[in-house]
């Protein structure tokens, strides 16, 4: 039986009761904790540990402050044929970005320079993986190689796809607007199996171990084997769930104004943390702390186990997507020019970035960074792409730069360790191929 922790006053941002005990004064925690981990190396966090922005100066413009241990240069800048008309896909080696001029276009990371263009619109962001990348537009979907864009194979759907593709250590995920959520092998778009729902998915579905998380908009969230689409366990939240966060429990917020940890084996709901306004995107966390944004324009902070608020910090500009945690930073970014970054322990200001237009897209952190490759891409509405590496030259040391004891912290556990918990297994070489084109 879960019991309530902490009595919080009622009214907006409050952690709100659920399962029969007071809405306005309690909530529930109770689920074990895990180790989680984030998808950046640490060296990233002290690429991003900046000083408070300086007044703009005259061309050329600085992107960052230099941090006080690792500064950061402009490795490469690029101008696209025309304005991103979604999030771009990313691999280790490039980009993928859908033009609103009907071109999906590939730009090699390391130096920024078009890898290939093709001819195809899409109606929702790519995705890429396994060396595939993965379009959808009206009720078809494609696959074209990474390396030169040939296309591989194509699949047809009963209606129209409804949410962005997912690819998943080579598992290949599509909604439709029927409320139909087929599973194919990525590599050949060989149909594994197909399950209907009976409810269209809005946003990308996400995948943890064996099992498939799916947000739909008649306001449930439902969890599926991954081998046969068998349903595992459906929770209705009141208002429509937004992108899933799976870790030892899955964290997902709504329209509802609400931020859910919905306990793994049931869908039980732990606790709900009431904002001033819808949940935007998918949440992130670290081993103590998730992190999200609403449309109250408020970034904030809560206990992963117990849903106690650690800090809150108002935002600039309204928010466009859930935050990125980068080390010990955290950066969120909406409908403005400026990345805003905040300590992730503290919500104290560590600096902010002011783009040359407003952002198409979050901030992309390149994992597993080899020098000179960059590691934080960013994409402008306008087209401009600017990528972010370490600065040569030597660190510039502050005098309180020895304020911690001298003795070193103990590593954080990062979130790529928590994939080891629930690894995905690749999918069955069975099923009917795509047809190629």
């Amino acid at each position: 039986m879960r019991r309530p922790a902490v009595k919080t006053p009622a009214g907006p941002d409050r952690c709100a009761g659920v399962g029969g005990w007071p809405a306005d004064s309690s909530y529930y925690s109770g689920v074990t904790g895990g180790r989680t981990t984030s998808t950046a190396a640490a060296l990233i966090a002290a690429l991003l540990t900046v000083a408070p922005a300086a007044p703009a100066q005259a061309q050329p413009r600085t992107l960052f402050e230099p941090s006080f241990l690792l500064p950061v240069d402009v490795a490469w800048t690029a101008a696209l044929d025309g304005s991103p008309r979604h999030d771009p896909a990313f691999d280790g080696e490039r980009m993928y970005v859908a033009l609103g001029n009907g071109d999906l276009v590939a730009v090699n990371l390391l130096t920024g320079a078009p890898a290939w263009t093709v001819g195809q619109p899409l109606d929702h962001p790519p995705a890429a993986g396994g060396g595939v990348v993965f379009g959808a537009a009206g009720h078809r979907l494609g696959g074209w190689r990474e390396s030169d864009g040939a296309s591989l194979w194509t699949a047809a759907f009963g209606s129209a796809i409804a949410a962005p593709p997912l690819w998943n250590t080579g598992w290949l995920v599509v909604a439709t607007r029927d409320g139909e959520i087929v599973v194919l092998r990525g590599g050949d778009g060989g149909e594994l199996w197909r399950r209907d729902l009976n409810g269209r998915p809005t946003v990308r579905p996400a995948i943890a171990g064996d099992r498939l998380f799916v947000s739909l908009v008649d306001g449930r969230v439902v969890v599926l084997a991954l081998g046969d689409g068998a349903v595992i366990w459906e929770r209705a939240l009141s208002g429509r769930p937004q992108g899933i966060l799976p870790l030892d429990a899955l964290y997902v917020g709504s329209t509802d104004n609400h931020l859910y940890r919905l306990a793994l084996d049931d869908g039980a709901i732990d606790w709900a943390w009431r904002t001033g306004g819808d949940i935007i995107g998918t949440p992130t966390a670290d081993e103590e702390r998730v992190y999200f944004a609403a449309r109250d324009n408020v970034l904030r902070a809560l206990d992963r186990q117990s849903g106690a608020r650690r800090w809150r910090r108002p935002l600039e500009g309204r928010p466009a997507a859930g935050p990125v945690r980068v080390g010990s930073v955290v950066l969120a970014a909406g409908i403005s020019p400026t990345v805003e970054i905040f300590d992730a322990e503290t919500g104290q200001p560590r600096g902010r970035y002011l783009a040359s237009g407003e952002l198409a897209a979050m901030p992309h952190v390149v994992p597993a960074v080899r020098p000179p490759a960059p590691h934080l891409v960013l994409v402008t509405g306008g087209g401009e792409v600017v990528a972010l590496a370490a600065a040569a030259g030597p660190p510039r040391l502050p005098p309180n730069l020895f304020r911690e004891p001298f003795l070193p912290r103990p590593a954080a556990v990062s979130l790529a360790a928590f994939a080891d918990w629930f690894p995905v297994r690749q999918p069955e070489a069975s099923g009917e191929p795509a047809s190629a084109r």
